[in-house]
């Protein structure tokens, strides 16, 4: 798993489109200032698949969600220097980055 997901802290709250596996999504990301941490919106075709999920280290992604219109890669938010607990606002796209790669399943 190398490739990861860019997330530009000074742009929160934005959104952006996003091709994975071969599928192209919406990603909304928020952030949360009173309880640092983020949470991601996903939408498909103008559709919305997910709202509020909140970005946990090392928990991939919608992993507790049922849909086929669902992202057939994971998600998954990693800390390249393996120290971090929690992801906060210091430490999103520092050492934490949301890497992607195939499912398990």
């Amino acid at each position: 798993m190398n490739e990861y997901i860019e997330i530009d802290k000074g742009e929160i709250p934005y959104s952006f489109e996003i091709e994975l596996a071969g599928e192209i999504f919406e990603f909304e990301v928020n952030y949360n200032q009173t309880h640092d941490f983020f949470t991601v919106d996903l939408f498909k075709d103008g559709g919305v698949l997910v709202i509020g999920e909140k970005l946990i280290i090392n928990r991939p992604l919608f992993r507790n969600l049922v849909n086929i219109d669902l992202p057939k890669e994971q998600i998954i938010p990693k800390d390249r220097a393996g120290v971090a607990d929690r992801i906060t606002y210091d430490n999103l796209n520092e050492t934490v980055f949301l890497y992607v790669g195939e499912s398990d399943e």
